[in-house]
């Protein structure tokens, strides 16, 4: 049978690579600083790559680990590796050398591609892990000619491993969450419809870095629905400058943190862009009702959704449509598309409304397997059931509030302190721009709760007595802040996660 109609006849993102080539040829499949690379050409670029790869020795089911910044580049190698039948592994670009020996220890690629930044902490990696493995320049595999002998793509089923992607590891070394064709296929469908992508008319901005399941996804259903990916560097967050890019290039979609939205929004209330916004999505974090206020009345052309998920999930799991972003004012919504929840107690009892548990999953986005770590997948999904980690409440409508992680929560006197649930507070405090809550052992109670705050200035920032009084009413008073640490900033992990094991350690 012909390669390319066998090929036509899948879900498989290459599939939608050969489709717009000839569909879409002219228009922009992704737009960099200094690269703009169509439909027609990115499929060249991924052919001549996937040649590459091959005479390096890559084949079905090899490992092709990429360590790179957000570039055009980037989904090439990613779309040549699956061409092959390869698996990507997106690595996190910030992490030190000993961190990257140890993902490519545990995932033994036959390649490691990266760019001209990361080479050297590649080569370092390499060398400590004691690896021979063959370490390629991402724009060289990327360019779009030298290779003659173009190989045939392998059509995978959709049951096979399409990616491998490493958690932040804020609590242990990571793990490679093992996610299928299948996986992205879910997420791919969920959010061409959530975020109602008109084919061949969209650009959508990626601003957070590609190798994280959030930014990638959004990659992978930009090239399904043949929209342009307005790909911005993934280091140094300049707010004017991404509304410059937003105009220039008619975006029309994107995703970012509430911090980062509510730079956006200042920004453009100070020095109005034309943009064309019309969708935005925000994650990681609640939002406050004064910021999605303003943004209604910033972009009022616009429709938001608040996204829940995490990389085990491929990045499904709850969301929180527009009308109901200020009526259910801090949850993270309802279930997605084919998404099962429970919130269960340790026994996997489910709890009652309004009781806090577990959040556990099934559904086409959960993933097969932890990579080389059969005790871990064990764990994971005891019961039968994929275990988040998130404790949760739901109201009497099914909304879901997410009240810690399990691993976060204080124990205080016998009295359980979730430490999300007072962040959340703490946060809407004027003087407050971040906030982080850990427990601190205490010889009285066991734990007690200290609020490390980041203030908004620097010059009056709030005291213990500011938190308190705050929160007095708003929780019962043993759950209130007992200490509070100051600081410029948080240490974060590389996917930009706050580090509680180190602010653990400091206070």
């Amino acid at each position: 049978m012909n390669t390319e109609l066998a090929l036509s006849r899948t879900h498989l993102p290459i599939a939608a690579a050969y489709r717009h080539a000839r569909e879409l040829p002219d228009s922009p499949a992704m737009v960099d600083s200094s690269t703009r690379i169509t439909f027609d050409s990115f499929l060249v670029r991924v052919q001549q790559a996937a040649a590459r790869l091959a005479s390096a020795g890559v084949q079905r089911g090899d490992r092709v680990a990429l360590v790179a910044g957000n570039c055009a580049e980037f989904p090439v190698a990613s779309y040549a590796a699956n061409y092959l039948g390869a698996i990507i592994v997106p690595v996190n670009f910030r992490l030190a050398a000993g961190e990257v020996a140890y993902i490519i220890g545990n995932c033994e690629p036959a390649v490691v591609v990266a760019d001209e930044d990361r080479t050297p902490t590649v080569q370092a990696a390499v060398a400590e892990g004691g690896s021979a493995v063959q370490v390629m320049d991402l724009h060289a595999l990327a360019a779009p000619t030298g290779e003659t002998t173009i190989p045939d793509p392998v059509v995978c089923a959709e049951t096979d491993d399409q990616a491998i992607m490493y958690t932040s590891g804020t609590t242990g070394r990571p793990k490679g969450a093992v996610l299928t064709y299948s996986n992205f296929l879910s997420t791919t469908m969920r959010s061409s419809a959530s975020w109602a992508y008109e084919p061949g008319r969209d650009a959508v901005l990626i601003a957070s870095p590609m190798f994280h399941i959030a930014a990638f996804n959004v990659m992978t259903t930009n090239i399904a629905n043949g929209a342009a990916s307005v790909i911005t560097a993934s280091t140094g967050f300049d707010a004017g400058h991404l509304l410059d890019v937003m105009a220039e290039h008619r975006v029309t979609r994107t995703f970012m943190v509430p911090a980062q939205w509510q730079l956006i929004n200042d920004e453009q209330r100070r020095a109005p862009r034309d943009v064309d916004l019309r969708f935005y999505s925000w994650g990681a974090a609640p939002a406050t009702e004064a910021l999605l206020t303003a943004l209604r009345e910033t972009f009022p052309e616009a429709v938001s959704q608040a996204a829940f998920g995490q990389t085990e999930t491929t990045a499904s799991g709850l969301s929180l449509n527009h009308e109901d972003s200020l009526r259910k004012l801090g949850s993270v919504g309802l279930p997605d598309r084919n998404v099962s929840i429970r919130v269960v107690d340790g026994q996997m009892n489910d709890v009652p409304r309004g009781e806090v548990g577990e959040i556990v999953y099934r559904g086409p986005g959960v993933m097969d397997r932890f990579w080389n770590n059969e005790a871990a997948t064990a764990e994971a999904f005891a019961g039968g059931w994929f275990h988040s980690g998130d404790l949760v409440k739901q109201d009497d409508d099914g909304f879901t509030y997410v009240v810690d992680r399990v691993k976060d929560m204080i124990i205080s006197g016998g009295e359980n302190i979730y430490c999300a649930e007072l962040e959340n507070v703490l946060a809407w405090h004027p003087k407050v721009a971040e906030v982080a809550v850990v427990g601190r052992p205490d010889e009285k109670w066991g734990e007690v709760p200290v609020a490390v705050v980041v203030p908004h200035s620097d010059e009056d920032p709030p005291t213990l007595t500011d938190l308190r009084e705050f929160c007095d009413g708003r929780l019962a008073r043993y759950k209130l802040p007992k200490d509070i640490v100051v600081k410029d900033a948080f240490p974060r992990s590389g996917t930009g996660k706050i580090q509680k094991n180190l602010l653990r350690d400091e206070v």
